[in-house]
C-alpha cells in the first residue's frame, strides 16, 4: 500500500489530445467571431441604405418648398387682380393674352411626376369649373340652366372663383370681395382675397410623396372709388 505523499502521478495528455483540444477552441472562436462581424455588417449596411434614403427624402422635400415658394413669390410679384387669371387652369383668359400666363401646372427640376399626372406641381384655388355655350343660342346661359341650349354655338369650359366652394383646407366657403356675404357668382375680376394652394405631388424611391403650401393673398390697396368713399366721409373735430 503506497503511502498518502507517495501518490501515483496523473498521466499528462498526449500531443495529439491537446492539438485536437486546440483546434476545436479556435473553430469555435471563429464561428462566433464570424457570427458578430456579419451581425455587424448587416446593420452598417442598413445604416447606409437609411441614411442615402433620408438624404434623398430631404433633398426632393428642399427642391419642392424651394419651387413652391417660387411660384408663390411670382404670384406676388403679378399685379392683383391678374394673379387668378395668370394661374387658373383656362389658358384663354390670361391677362397678357391666350397662353401667356404661367398656368395652373409646373415642372420641378429633379422631381418626377407621378404616373398620368403630367406634372410635379399645381396651383389651385377656390374654382368651379363650368359649361358656357357661346354663339348663337336659344336662351343662352349655362348649360343645364332653364331655357338653355345652343344652337349652331360652341361649349367652353370656365373656371369660376367662387365663394361657395366647399373646401376646409382653402378655409372655403368665405367671403372673397368684401362684401360680409357669400353668393355662388364668378368673382375672378373683382376679388379682394384669395385663396391659394400650391401642391407638388412626386415619385420618389420610398414612394409617393407630397408637399404643399396654403396662404391667402390679398389686395390692402384701397381702390379709386374706396378712397372717393373715405374723403365723402366727415371726420369729428376732436373736443
Amino acid at each position: 500500500m503506497l503511502s498518502r505523499g507517495l501518490r501515483r502521478p496523473r498521466p499528462r495528455p498526449t500531443t495529439a489530445t491537446a492539438r485536437a483540444s486546440r483546434a476545436g477552441l479556435s473553430i469555435l472562436e471563429v464561428l462566433v467571431t464570424l457570427s458578430i462581424l456579419v451581425v455587424a455588417g448587416s446593420l452598417f449596411c442598413q445604416m447606409l441604405v437609411s441614411g442615402r434614403r433620408i438624404r434623398l427624402v430631404n433633398h426632393e422635400k428642399t427642391l419642392a418648398a424651394d419651387a413652391a415658394r417660387v411660384v408663390l413669390e411670382r404670384m406676388r410679384n403679378t399685379p392683383f387682380l391678374e394673379i387668378y387669371r395668370d394661374y387658373n387652369e383656362d389658358p384663354t383668359d390670361d391677362a397678357g393674352g391666350n397662353g401667356t400666363g404661367p398656368g395652373a401646372s409646373f415642372e420641378v427640376e429633379g422631381l418626377s411626376p407621378l404616373d398620368g399626372a403630367g406634372a410635379v406641381g399645381r396651383v389651385l384655388f377656390p374654382t368651379m369649373a363650368v359649361q358656357v355655350s357661346s354663339g348663337t343660342s336659344g336662351g343662352g346661359g349655362k348649360l343645364g340652366g332653364m331655357g338653355g341650349g345652343s344652337l349652331g354655338g360652341t361649349t367652353v369650359t370656365q373656371y369660376h372663383l367662387r365663394e361657395d366652394v366647399v373646401d376646409a383646407r382653402l378655409g372655403m366657403p368665405r367671403d372673397l370681395t368684401g362684401d360680409n356675404k357669400i353668393d355662388s357668382g364668378n368673382h375672378s375680376a373683382d376679388y379682394l382675397l384669395l385663396p391659394v394652394c400650391v401642391r407638388l405631388e412626386w415619385k420618389s424611391g420610398s414612394g409617393e410623396r407630397h408637399f404643399e403650401i396654403v396662404t391667402q393673398l390679398g389686395d390692402f390697396l384701397l381702390r379709386p372709388a374706396e378712397l372717393a368713399l373715405l374723403e365723402e366721409v366727415p371726420v369729428e373735430e376732436a373736443q
